[in-house]
Formats: structure tokens, sequence, C-alpha cells
């Protein structure tokens, strides 16, 4: 006799089987529902001197920064300033709506190595470097500009801009040296001393002040170059310019040079506060000889901050980045800036 499945317990199987499916999947629905929403990693990079707005989407909170201030101008024989390179990790407020940081990048100072239009420009930046003084036979080395993160229209971090090299016309002279930019490193470098060398006689001008201070605090802006001494002959004399304060929403300007006859001084480097630029010195001599000695600028500084809710952590720098300009015409001119953020 043929057995029948009895139909009460066959519904009762498909029920179980039912209640088994569902209880399988719920899991994965779980698991999926859990997964970061935010897996992806950006690397953003700024090379082009400006201002930029960048937004951090929501639910990002730690950038990796690595900035790079501008270089300052140099020649073929004496070198701009190097611009500093600042590196850490900004840890941002809870942000459900994302965050708008804005990064400036600094743009390198002009060359020193001759009169053209291209010499001795500033380069612009958070804090724009000064121009270099403009004589008749040489200009000054143009000042590097700083580079920065800032959020809410305050600085995070800041890399100081170069200082840019001194400028010498002279005539008949045994020596002479014009003096390098200041460099912008754990400290904002004063520019060289120019100077010439008669055999009975000698003229020199101070270099133009970094800025002071440490990176970690707020710095003062850079002194003045001095105007030097010696001249022969009705020496004529000034210092130079002091550097700019900061101002949070723009930075610190690099001091301009001041020009002489026939040559001028390097401008400071901006950054968080500017550097100086260099003095002048001018003579002349019983055999008709005439001399410009202009000092080179010092640089800006760098900072590092925090800000609106945010934290700076794992900072290292400020160190020398290696950009200041040095080499024949054009080619002195110092190197851009940079800004990566990684995210």
């Amino acid at each position: 006799m043929e057995r029948q499945q009895d139909p009460g317990r066959r519904r009762e199987v498909s029920r179980r089987t039912f209640t088994r499916g569902v209880a399988w999947s719920v899991p994965a629905i779980s698991v999926a529902a859990t997964a970061p929403a935010f897996a992806a990693s950006f690397t953003n990079t700024y090379t082009d001197p400006g201002t930029f707005a960048v937004t951090i989407p929501a639910g990002y909170r730690t950038i990796v920064f690595d900035i790079v201030g501008g270089g300052g101008g140099g020649s073929a024989g004496y070198t701009g300033g190097s611009g500093a390179r600042v590196q850490g990790t900004i840890t941002l407020p809870s942000n459900p709506s994302g965050t708008t940081l804005t990064v400036v990048v600094g743009g390198g100072g002009g060359d020193g190595a001759g009169n053209a239009a291209t010499a001795g420009t500033s380069g612009s930046g958070y804090g724009a470097g000064g121009a270099g003084g403009r004589g008749t036979n040489i200009v000054g080395g143009g000042g590097g500009g700083g580079s920065a993160v800032l959020i809410a229209g305050t600085p995070i971090a800041v890399a100081g801009g170069g200082g840019g090299k001194g400028a010498v016309s002279a005539q008949n002279a045994n020596s002479s040296n014009p003096g390098n930019g200041g460099a912008s490193a754990a400290t904002a470098g004063a520019g060289g001393d120019a100077s010439v060398t008669y055999t009975l006689n000698s003229f020199s001008a101070g270099g133009g002040g970094g800025a002071s201070g440490s990176p970690s605090g707020p710095t003062t802006p850079g002194a003045a170059g001095s105007s030097g001494s010696g001249g022969g002959l009705t020496p004529t004399a000034a210092p130079g310019n002091t550097g700019g304060a900061n101002v949070p929403a723009t930075g610190g300007n690099g001091a301009n040079g001041v020009p002489r006859a026939g040559a001028g001084s390097g401008g400071g480097g901006g950054g968080y506060a500017g550097g100086g630029s260099g003095g002048v010195r001018s003579g002349s001599l019983l055999a008709g000889s005439v001399a410009d000695v202009c000092g080179a600028g010092g640089a800006g500084s760098s900072y590092t901050g925090g800000a609106s809710g945010a934290n700076v952590t794992g900072v290292t720098g400020p160190v020398a980045a290696g950009n200041g300009g040095q080499g024949a015409g054009t080619a002195g001119r110092g190197g851009n800036g940079r800004v990566v953020l990684q995210f």
C-alpha cells in the first residue's frame, strides 16, 4: 500500500525551511550595512602659485600635509635663500557637512642676475616675498612667498619663503660679494652682507634679518639690514626695510629691497612673518671708481598650530627645501612652493 505524506507536516517543514533561510540571510544584510562608507583615500598636490579652496568630505578627519615655501631669487654665482619644508598631520573636528580648507602656494622670487623686467620680482603667497631693489645695472633677488594651509581664515601650518640675494655694482674692484639670500629652516636665516674691496678701501652693507621666534608660536618680523661701513669719498648709505608682521588671513610680507644708482638690495621672504631687506651703501674713490653694495634679504618664518578645533601633531621641520634660485639669467629664479594633502 502506498504511504501518503501528512499535509500538516509538509507545511511545517516549509515554514522551518523559510525561517532557516531568513535567519541565514540577516547577517549578510547587517555586514553590508556596517561596511566602511569612506574607504577611498585622496592625494591633492598643488604646485602652481595661488590660492585654492579644498573641500574635505564629511567623515574625513585626518589630513597629512607636506608644505614647501617659495625660494628666493639668485644668480649664477650666488644663491637665493631656500624656502622651508614643513610636514605633519592635521586632525579636524567632527565634520558632518565637510570642512573647507584654504591652500596657498608661494611663488619663487625673481632672479638677481641682471635688470630685465622679470628680475627681482616678488613671489606671491601667504606672506608675499619682497621685490628686489632695482638698480640700473643689476637688481637684487626677489623674496619667495610663503605657503600655507588655513581653516576659517586662520593658519594651521606655514612654510616660510627664502630671501633674495644681494647685488653689487662696482668698477675696478679687487673683489666683491653680494651675499646669499637667507634660508627659511628651523630658524629664518638672515641675508648675507654685501661687500666690495679695493686696494686702499672697502665698502659693506648688511643683509636683512630673518623673522625671529619659535615656529610653534608667534614670530616677529625680520629686521632691516644695516647701512654698513666704508665708502671712500662722499659715501651715502641707507638701511633696508623691516619685514611685515603677521596678518592671520594673509601672512607677513617680506620687505622690499632698497634701490641705489647701479644696484639694489635683496627682498625679504614672506611667511608667517616677513624677512627684512638688505641695507645699501655707495661711494667713490680718488681714481673715479664708483661702487654700490646692497645686502641680501632675510627669510620669512614658518608656523604650526591648532585653529577652529583642529589640532596639528607629528610635525617634522621646518627644514630648508633646497629650492633657492641659482643660475644665469632667468634660471636664477627661486623655485615655487608646493602643498600636498593626503586624506
